[in-house]
């Protein structure tokens, strides 16, 4: 238990699942999503007010899917609280072109920094 100004709150135990088994519940092939889904990405931990957390990345084929995104979070965090997770889950969206372009910054961003470093 702890408490914020005069408010306390209680946090519940949780299923503390790992990563890979989130990741397995949501690449079940029985799943339906509201649109297709190309791949998924999951982390855990604590979020920005040290409550523990779970992130997951779906990755969109297209933009086109973008417009189904409130029913696929939705789906995503039905589908984790059915394990008994407890844990809040923060759901964001890329596509395929959108996940290539923010890891070619990413190389960019470390060939920079690896030319900047001392030798």
């Amino acid at each position: 238990m702890f408490s914020l100004g005069a408010a306390t709150m209680m946090v519940r135990p949780t299923a503390l699942l790992e990563d890979r088994e989130i990741l397995a519940l949501l690449e079940q092939p029985s799943q339906r999503w509201a649109a297709p889904v190309a791949g998924w990405t999951v982390e855990t931990g604590e979020d920005s007010l040290d409550y523990p957390a779970i992130w997951v990345w779906v990755l969109l084929e297209t933009i086109q899917e973008f417009e189904q995104r409130d029913a696929i979070r939705k789906q995503v965090r039905e589908r984790i609280a059915q394990s008994g997770e407890r844990r809040w889950v923060y759901v964001r969206f890329l596509t395929q072109v959108g996940q290539a372009e923010l890891a070619e910054l990413e190389r960019e961003e470390a060939l920079e920094q690896s030319q900047e470093a001392p030798a």
